[in-house]
């Protein structure tokens, strides 16, 4: 009798070991996910990284970007005095803009420091352009498109 009692405990353990496993495996999933993009022929030195923290419930994402060694705009094409950031659902839509990196010309870094976009999965593009508000991008890509999401 004592025998079974010891398997059964045993195999209970086993069982609440395994679904604490699973538990902590599934919690790790969770949380704003990272990747790094290299830059275009127009900036091949430059490296993005993106931090997206996706909410799929509420189909929006958090966004930040940090790119480094990103040459001036002004050296990507003659009149570019600035870098603004892109995001569309997919290749049948428009590029929406999301913002302007906060660049600095002596570091060679720019960021879009968090943002959200209304969408779970989009692509990502950052190009260099003479005013902050465009009403499309122009052909100076210097990062992507790349998908996010």
């Amino acid at each position: 009798m004592k025998l079974v009692d010891t398997g059964r405990r045993v195999g209970c353990r086993i069982g609440l070991t395994l679904g604490l496993l699973a538990s902590v495996a599934l919690a790790g999933c969770g949380g704003p996910s990272a990747q790094t993009v290299h830059g275009t022929q127009l900036a091949p030195g430059a490296d993005a990284r993106i931090t997206a923290d996706i909410d799929a419930d509420a189909a929006t994402t958090r966004l930040a970007v940090d790119v480094v060694h990103l040459p001036p705009p002004e050296r990507i094409e003659a009149g570019r005095e600035r870098f603004v950031v892109w995001q569309r659902a997919g290749s049948d839509t428009p590029w929406r803009r999301v913002g302007v990196l906060d660049y600095d010309p002596d570091s060679r870094n720019g960021a879009l420091v968090e943002t959200t976009v209304p969408h779970a999965s989009f692509e990502l593009l950052i190009t260099a352009e003479t005013q902050s508000s465009p009403p499309s991008p122009s052909s100076a890509a210097v990062i992507g498109p790349t998908s996010v999401g």
